[in-house]
């Protein structure tokens, strides 16, 4: 059982362990070496950091304004920085969406959960609940949802568990983590935990967290996601399985399109193709959240 411990904990810090930042590195978002990555540095976009009082505090945002009813909310990956949503922006202030880039508990500048742990999306969501409640206030009648990898798990969980969820019109997912047991699997296999531990250490995951992984099986619950939603994926991703994202789009075929990225790793399918992904989010957005055109 200790190895199964120190197995799952290996496999937790594997996941918790990608920086989006490496993401960041293509010559025309190269900041001024050593200097914050933020809109202005990364885009020269014009941005003002403000706070969203979540359940445990006030934690800062990025809000880049455009139109006073259409606002988008990026929420990062676990162990992420909050810079990994730069690369939307572009696009969204574009189209004239306001885009609040938010952090959430455990963030280096955000509140600390009491226990000081992730519980993979399972708690977190109410971070982004109250991001939407914070466009709310401030105007937004439409709101598009941006997710990286658990930040998708967050924006599953906020659709089908908030009541405002009635003012999504749409859904972004990058590498979206939509169940734990593979991607945990594949985490615990890179850490050296021996697979008959596999089961053990789920448990033990489940009993320091609080967290039921069955719950946060969003391919079980895809029928209560009830918006339009675009996946960019990569096809080497070793971190968040492709086939989840496929069975995603084969349980909701109306709903959802899938963009695979060939090559791309983990978070890495708009590095791979900056012009592809950035037309297939104008795309979708246009015709969802504008309802110009069609999605591309």
């Amino acid at each position: 059982m200790l190895a199964a411990v120190v197995g799952i904990a290996g496999a937790v810090a594997a996941l918790e362990s990608y920086r989006a930042s490496d993401a960041l590195l293509v010559a025309h978002t190269l900041p001024v070496p050593g200097a914050a990555l933020d809109p202005a540095t990364a885009y020269g976009l014009r941005f003002r950091t403000v706070v969203v009082r979540e359940p445990l505090g006030p934690a800062p945002a990025w809000q880049v304004s455009g139109s006073r009813r259409r606002w988008a909310i990026v929420v990062h990956a676990m162990g992420a920085p909050r810079a990994e949503g730069l690369p939307v922006l572009p696009v969204l202030h574009g189209l004239g969406i306001t885009a609040l880039v938010i952090s959430y508990r455990n963030d280096p500048d955000a509140p600390r959960s009491p226990d000081g742990l992730t519980h993979l999306g399972a708690d977190e969501w109410h971070d982004l609940d109250a991001a939407v409640g914070y466009a709310a206030a401030h105007g937004a009648r439409r709101v598009v949802l941006i997710g990286y990898s658990m930040g998708g798990a967050m924006v599953c969980d906020f659709l089908r568990r908030s009541p405002r969820a009635t003012l999504v019109s749409a859904a972004v997912l990058d590498a979206p983590v939509l169940e734990w047991r593979r991607p945990l699997a594949m985490a615990a296999s890179g850490a050296g935990l021996p697979q008959p531990l596999l089961a053990p250490a789920e448990a033990i995951v489940s009993l320091r967290t609080g967290v039921d992984l069955a719950d946060e099986d969003q391919l079980a619950h895809a029928g209560r996601l009830r918006v339009p939603i675009v996946v960019l994926h990569g096809t080497a991703d070793h971190v968040v399985p492709l086939a989840d994202s496929r069975a995603l789009r084969s349980a909701l075929p109306g709903e959802v399109r899938l963009v695979e990225f060939p090559g791309a790793g983990h978070v890495d399918s708009w590095r791979s193709d900056p012009a592809r992904y950035d037309a297939a989010v104008r795309g979708f957005l246009r015709a969802h959240v504008l309802g110009v055109g069609r999605a591309l």
